[in-house]
């Protein structure tokens, strides 16, 4: 070390060098004790004294070290800790409760070792306590927390087995009601099928009001076989029969069946060469496809001629089949988390149940999947299925 570092140094206060070491004893920040092999005390410092509201000569030579230590506590030095320390000639981190004078506890941790005479007898015990008040507290704080999780958790696993057969009762109950009415609608639109080739209306607003009751029956089927569909997806068991589907043919027979649903016909653009096929049960991607690209054909903009894009990429190990449209879009800053709820439609100028987007989520997620969505309102919709592979 050069002369200029030495310099550079702080000049060190001599008097930090001249403590007092029966001072550094007497209040040291832990409770210092000494007795002899039997227990009986022949000296303790002040910080041990002020812990427990004795006086010195109230203990030195009067009482023992086990007799400070509540009744628990004493039979577990007699028993335990003073046979160890016979043994090993030390003790280290023994959890005890000191008895005050005022009758009042405070929580310590002991370290103790033995010391011997030069013909190997005990000789003293010399003890050293540390006040973990503060770290007891915290100890019960931890635990009342644990019981309180567990006491929630314990609710919750109630709550979700109510919950689990509610939704059970009403899956029962939407089945039951579903299958009831389908044959009584059904039944009313045969019937006015029939008063419409037999009947004469005169009213001139019969034709509209005709072609609104069309329309209101057409719905209602829709809505009961949206409701059956839901229903028997919930009774589907977690894992169906998976299969190789390769996409290009399946998602052409698709847009076959659906092309008589826009005039004019929209221009599809099909790209399935990162991902050409996907290992999923074949009725839950026809589900899917059918309700993604059905509601691109719906949702359609007056005027404009309607384009699909379906496809597919690698990403994180994820195969991901999008689905994207330049239709009416969703305004997701209004609907961004209503979008696959049951029962949610956002043009409902369109004739429409609001299940579609629900079943995709539904079938995403049996098949270990999940859904991402994006949307520009009057400029389209994109879907992002991301799916094992």
């Amino acid at each position: 070390m050069s002369t200029d570092d030495k310099e550079q140094l702080p000049a060190l206060d001599l008097r930090l060098t001249e403590e007092n070491v029966d001072e550094l004893y007497e209040n040291a920040p832990c409770g210092y004790c000494s007795c002899l092999p039997d227990g009986t005390l022949v000296k303790l410092n002040q910080t041990l004294l002020g812990w427990l509201g004795y006086a010195r000569e109230e203990l030195v030579a009067r009482r023992c070290l086990q007799e400070l230590l509540t009744v628990g506590g004493r039979l577990h030095y007699e028993t335990h800790c003073a046979p160890l320390l016979l043994i090993q000639d030390q003790v280290r981190e023994i959890s005890y409760q000191l008895l005050r004078h005022d009758g009042t506890t405070v929580p310590v941790l002991m370290n103790a070792i033995l010391l011997r005479d030069a013909d190997g007898q005990p000789l003293v015990i010399r003890v050293t306590l540390f006040d973990i008040t503060d770290r007891r507290k915290y100890e019960q704080e931890l635990l009342r927390a644990k019981a309180e999780a567990e006491d929630q958790r314990e609710l919750l696993a109630v709550k979700n087995e109510e919950l689990m057969r509610i939704n059970a009762e009403l899956d029962n109950f939407v089945y039951t009601a579903s299958h009831d009415l389908k044959q009584p609608a059904s039944n009313m639109v045969g019937l006015f099928e029939e008063l419409k080739r037999t009947a004469t209306f005169h009213d001139p607003e019969a034709s509209g009001m005709v072609s609104m009751f069309e329309d209101a029956l057409r719905q209602i089927l829709g809505t009961i076989e949206g409701m059956t569909d839901v229903v028997q997806l919930q009774r589907q068991p977690d894992q169906l029969a998976v299969e190789p589907i390769g996409l290009q043919s399946f998602t052409e027979d698709i847009i076959r069946s659906l092309q008589p649903l826009v005039v004019p016909p929209a221009v599809f653009t099909l790209d399935f060469a990162a991902v050409p096929t996907l290992r999923l049960p074949r009725t839950s991607l026809h589900s899917t496809l059918y309700n993604l690209l059905s509601n691109a054909l719906k949702y359609t903009v007056s005027g404009r001629l309607p384009q699909v894009w379906v496809s597919t990429s690698l990403e994180a190990g994820s195969a991901v089949l999008t689905v994207r449209d330049n239709g009416r879009g969703i305004d997701l800053q209004r609907h961004g988390q209503e979008v696959f709820q049951l029962f949610r439609r956002f043009h409902p100028e369109v004739d429409g149940s609001g299940m579609g987007l629900y079943l995709v989520r539904r079938l995403v997620q049996q098949a270990g999947g999940r859904v991402e969505v994006d949307s520009v309102v009057d400029e389209g919709t994109t879907f992002r299925l991301y799916l094992p592979v």
